[in-house]
């Protein structure tokens, strides 16, 4: 068995981050396991450091490609849940939007048992994470891990251009930067691409990491149970290759899979519902009736116009403007996202009308839960993934609300020389019914899953608010499991907030700064 002070299970966002922050300290061995390949690929490399082609790794040889249970909410569809294997995990396959979040959601994970995650007190944390070039927010950080950069100062599309003028048209104000003291309204994103490159996770954290003796990447490595001696976490058992290894952690194990595998990890390693265990005999180690509940996804769908003349390609992220507003008066934040996208976002639709542009509303806010559980005691096999889509009413009613808006900016006068037609959902699609039915019909995965290890203090929390699990010792998980409810915008940046949090944790706890 090899030996290690910190075992990393997943190197995507939180993986990354806690990894190679905990490698800065050169007196500490940490080991990173990923399920995936080592290295990219040879087909996949310039795939996802090339920021216009995101749409690519969709359902590629990197791609974990969960599919949801039949989701009641969306009329009995399953959904395709697409997530990185890879290093880098999923931060190779996000859109690059650099989204915080609104300040009353860090806020409402302290007001609800989480103490020290209000927005203040997350706010050094982002800014670690940042390398911002401009100072369109006074919160933004400079000098940190990720470029940053403005998608407005780097040549946007016209039709970025024109999105922002027709919300503005409409009446919502503009905003310099959602990050900074006004989310709400019409403006640029920011991005992590640089000069046309991503700037996720692996760029950003692991490729530094990977020069450091003291860090060690092994792929291939699909973690399939957590060792224990009582109640200490002690290592990993993985599978690499067909063959099962062990790793021992002589401080702590830092489980960072993701909503989906984090969930699963713990379960196959007793910790859970004891009902769930004892379907698969899996001994308790600690009885957590939380770990694989509260589950949950921003949910979207698509409004998508044909043009009038050929759309420029693109030369970021695809996704350089938008909108965040509330559905009415009242919500804290806005619990609309309504993205802008200078493609046609369904690839069938846009394999019949290539020049097309698509407003993407939706609902950041969603009431709606789930849940993550065990389809057996295989490690290998996939969880059973069901994030409920629509399943609360007022998700469907503001999924709806933001198509009806999607309809409204395309048919203003500053869209008016690009906008030919309407092909999804189309001019059949009239009455509030038929929006509804589109709605259900189409209604998908935000690819923000989250919520299914919650923080909190409650008794369907499964770590406490350093991240540490209930009932034992020696672990911790740094990733989307964690959040009590999703950030509402993009929830990369939060991710990787979480996991300089944790990192900054375990430094001090074992005197390593």
């Amino acid at each position: 068995m090899s030996e290690y002070d910190f075992i990393v299970v997943g190197t995507g966002a939180g993986g990354a981050t806690v990894a190679a922050r905990l490698s800065e300290n050169p007196s500490v061995k940490v080991l990173a396991l990923e399920a995936g390949p080592p290295e990219f690929p040879a087909d996949i490399a310039p795939r996802i450091d090339n920021a216009s082609i995101w749409y690519t790794l969709l359902g590629s040889d990197v791609d974990w490609k969960y599919f949801s249970e039949p989701q009641p909410g969306l009329n009995g569809r399953k959904t395709f849940e697409p997530r990185g294997k890879v290093p880098g995990g999923s931060s190779n396959f996000y859109i690059m939007m650099h989204i915080r979040g609104h300040a009353s959601d860090y806020d409402n994970w302290a007001y609800n048992g989480c103490p020290g995650w209000s927005y203040e007190d997350c706010q050094s944390f982002f800014q670690k994470s940042e390398n911002q070039e401009d100072n369109t927010s006074p919160w933004a950080g400079h000098g940190g891990a990720m470029d940053v950069t403005n998608a407005g100062k780097h040549s946007p599309n016209p039709t970025s251009v024109a999105f922002i003028e027709a919300c503005k048209e409409l009446g919502y104000p503009e905003t310099q930067d959602f990050n900074g003291p006004n989310m709400e309204g019409t403006g640029w994103h920011h991005i992590n691409v640089k000069d046309g490159h991503r700037r996720g996770t692996y760029a950003s954290y692991v490729v530094p990491a990977l020069t450091r003796p003291n860090f060690t990447l092994s792929g291939n490595s699909m973690a399939t149970r957590l060792l224990f001696e009582g109640k200490k976490c002690v290592g990993v058992e993985y599978n690499q290759g067909g063959t099962i290894k062990t790793a021992r952690a002589n401080h702590e194990v830092i489980v960072c899979g993701g909503a989906i595998e984090t969930p699963k990890l713990l379960l196959l390693s007793g910790i859970g519902q004891p009902e769930q265990l004892g379907k698969f005999n899996i001994p308790v180690v600690s009885k957590l009736p939380g770990v694989g509940e509260n589950f949950h996804n921003h949910v979207l769908t698509g409004v998508i116009m044909e043009t009038t003349e050929q759309v420029p390609a693109g030369t970021q992220n695809l996704s350089e403007s938008a909108l965040f507003l509330k559905s009415e008066p009242g919500w804290v934040g806005p619990d609309l996202q309504i993205a802008f996208v200078h493609v046609p976002f369904d690839i069938i639709v846009g394999q019949r009308y290539p020049n097309a542009i698509s407003i993407l509303p939706g609902v950041v806010r969603p009431l709606s839960r789930g849940w993550i559980r065990l389809a057996s005691a295989d490690p290998l096999e996939h969880p059973l993934v069901n994030p409920n889509y629509l399943g609360v009413q007022s998700d469907a009613d503001r999924l709806a609300q933001g198509v009806k808006l999607a309809r409204e900016i395309f048919a203003t006068k500053a869209f008016s020389q690009w906008v030919k037609q309407e092909v999804k959902p189309g001019p059949e699609t009239a009455t509030d019914a038929q929006v509804m039915e589109f709605t259900r019909n189409t209604a998908d995965s935000y690819h923000h899953q989250a919520g299914s290890c919650k923080m909190g203090k409650d008794a369907m929390a499964v770590v406490d608010p350093q991240l540490r699990v209930y009932g034992v010792e020696g672990l911790r998980i740094a990733d989307a499991s964690v959040f009590p409810q999703v950030p509402s915008g993009n929830c990369h940046s939060g991710i990787v907030m979480i996991a300089e949090r944790c990192a900054d944790w375990l430094k001090q706890t074992y005197g390593l700064n």
